[in-house]
């Protein structure tokens, strides 16, 4: 998934006030930077879906012959490559 540096900011600071209105967490650095780690790390994990998406097309490029010839769902085979990759990888979809 792609999202714009704006989104992500305001999806890291939905999740610190959350975290902060239910009393889940109790920073000890300040709350700018709590939040800068926040959407780093959500920036980190579609860093880490952007990573798989292209190598599970790369595997899917060597089926090809058989998607075109129908033998073959293009998009539920990306989707089965993408799981079994996220399972190895240990990659949270």
């Amino acid at each position: 998934m792609r999202l714009k540096k704006e989104q992500i900011d305001k999806l890291g600071a939905a999740v610190l006030a959350h975290l902060e209105k239910n009393s889940l967490i109790q920073a000890k650095v300040p709350r700018d930077s709590l939040l800068d780690r926040i959407c780093q790390a959500i920036q980190a994990d579609l860093d880490a879906e952007l990573d798989l998406d292209a190598e599970a097309q790369k595997l899917l490029d060597q089926f090809r012959p058989q998607i075109q010839s129908g033998q073959l769902n293009e998009r539920e085979l990306f989707l089965k490559i993408k799981r079994e990759l996220a399972k190895k990888k240990k990659v949270v979809l």
